[in-house]
């Protein structure tokens, strides 16, 4: 394997999603029970509209607005919606662009996950976890 092949060969291709609807104690839920970091959000049609980190989650608590919000679930289903806590629009690749140009967007943009995306709809993530296994 190197760095010219497509992402693909190391994309994770089961995503666990949320959508845009889910409220904020099922997001957590998502990243509790299934231990992902990062939770792509798509909308009805299952199109990516935006995602949600772990960081985004321990950041939002730190916003003015919510240093008052009861922690019960209710209380915080009904003070967040996903477009609080969401990025949108996030950059992504291609099941076909090359390892090399998701390692040129990681270190450019210092994320830790991309979405892989074709024709709107997600097929995959690859984080930073899979290129370190690539390189073992």
């Amino acid at each position: 394997m190197n760095i010219k092949d497509n992402v693909s060969t190391i994309m994770s291709s089961k995503v666990i999603v949320a959508n845009q609807f889910n409220t904020f104690s099922q997001v957590l839920r998502l990243f509790s029970e299934f231990t992902v970091h990062h939770l792509p959000i798509v909308n009805g049609k299952n199109h990516l509209i935006g995602i949600v980190s772990s960081n985004d989650i321990m950041r939002l608590f730190l916003q003015p607005k919510f240093k008052n919000v009861n922690l019960e679930s209710d209380s915080l289903d009904n003070a967040i919606n996903m477009q609080d806590i969401m990025t949108p629009n996030p950059v992504t690749v291609s099941p076909d662009d090359t390892i090399e140009k998701a390692i040129a967007i990681f270190n450019d943009m210092k994320f830790h996950a991309l979405p892989v995306v074709k024709d709107q709809e997600i097929v995959g993530i690859l984080s930073v976890k899979d290129l370190v296994r690539l390189f073992e």
